[in-house]
């Protein structure tokens, strides 16, 4: 039968301004680039009128969408590249292989620094745990041995009461490593 786990529910927040320098750095950007954007239409509005070329307007309309195009996939490159990164280590992490190092460049978003860091934090104790788990669950199975070999050779009442506590001992830690793994 398995147990029912207490999960928690990460809801919606009220605040806006959650990662207020990520943001910050974005509506710049937005208004850098609506500056941009305007000063290049006033240049090529002033260039229209000089050289009177009726489709000269819709080219520079066009190369004005195609500059802010590139200028919004470089600009995006910052966070979209890292969340791909994210998104695969996450697989990983879901299919149980936490040997997942995630690095980010250094011109990155620090929101997604800070998530890496979340990430590696995460799979480096659960490797922990299952390095725990493993060590301790050998070393109760060869205890576990010892004490039937104990017990069919005739050990003394001590002998067999001392081994035993040595199981119970590594039963605990096995049980504390469960319980930090949330497996309870």
């Amino acid at each position: 039968m398995q147990k029912m786990v207490k999960r928690h529910v990460m809801g919606r927040g009220k605040n806006h301004l959650i990662t207020s320098s990520s943001q910050f750095r974005f509506i710049i950007f937005l208004i850098l680039l609506l500056i941009s954007y305007t000063v290049l239409l006033r240049v090529f509005q002033k260039i229209a009128e000089i050289v009177q070329l009726p489709i000269f307007l819709p080219i520079a309309l066009i190369t004005l969408l195609i500059f802010i195009g590139i200028v919004g996939i470089l600009y995006s490159h910052t966070f979209v590249g890292p969340l791909m990164r994210i998104r695969k280590a996450l697989e990983h992490i879901s299919c149980g292989d936490v040997n997942v190092a995630l690095r980010l460049r250094e011109a990155d978003d620090p929101v997604l620094k800070e998530l890496v860091t979340a990430i590696t934090k995460l799979c480096e104790n659960t490797r922990n745990n299952q390095a725990l788990l493993q060590d301790t669950s050998r070393e109760l199975s060869m205890d576990i041995a010892v004490l039937q070999d104990k017990c069919s050779k005739g050990a003394s009442h001590a002998d067999i009461h001392r081994q035993l506590e040595a199981v119970r001992k590594k039963q605990e830690l096995l049980e504390k490593t469960i319980n930090s793994c949330g497996l309870t």
